[in-house]
């Protein structure tokens, strides 16, 4: 009796398996009929990147200025680990993706009004690049958003936000 339940629920996930992976290909009117006698809406639709996709990877840069000249930029990524170990736990990920938030967020904000200086997503933004490694001397940092995409002839980069310079009382010590 135990493994004729077994053999149900085995056969019950399989095909649940099935008609959600062809659900995925939007494969026509029998697809709309079929999750129609299928209650609350157990047949999931994946859809990543609908309505509006990402046409444009948006990054964190700062730069530092020492002896009143500003260094070069730098990026801002937390890097991915291991290959081998990616697929079971990837916490740099984590990093990267509370990174693209924060920079959407900020984005989204009226760019010409000043209260975006004390929003939650200029402040954290600020607080990540405040909490990089950077050589002693340094007085001043500034970030930026910089946008980049890819047509079909050509790459683009815009700057998407500028953020004002900030004096740095204290460096922390550069980590070599």
């Amino acid at each position: 009796m135990q493994d004729l339940r077994l053999v149900a629920l085995a056969a019950v996930l399989t095909a649940w398996w099935t008609i959600s992976a062809l659900n995925q290909f939007h494969s026509g009117a029998w697809m709309r009929r079929v999750r129609r006698h299928i209650p609350l809406e157990l047949i999931p639709l994946w859809t990543f990147f609908a309505p509006n996709p990402a046409r444009a990877d948006s990054r964190l840069v700062w730069r530092e200025e020492h002896s009143s000249k500003w260094g070069n930029w730098r990026e801002l990524h937390f890097g991915f680990a291991s290959a081998g170990g990616r697929w079971l736990a990837n916490p740099e990920l984590i990093l990267n993706k509370a990174v693209s938030d924060l920079v959407g967020s900020l984005l989204s904000l009226p760019k010409e009004d000043r209260s975006v200086l004390l929003s939650s997503a200029y402040l954290t933004l600020l607080s990540i690049v405040l909490a990089q490694p950077r050589p002693a001397g340094c007085s001043s940092l500034q970030f930026a958003v910089v946008r980049t995409s890819a047509g079909p002839f050509d790459r683009r980069v815009e700057v998407a936000y500028l953020s004002e310079a900030h004096e740095v009382a204290d460096p922390i010590p550069h980590v070599c």
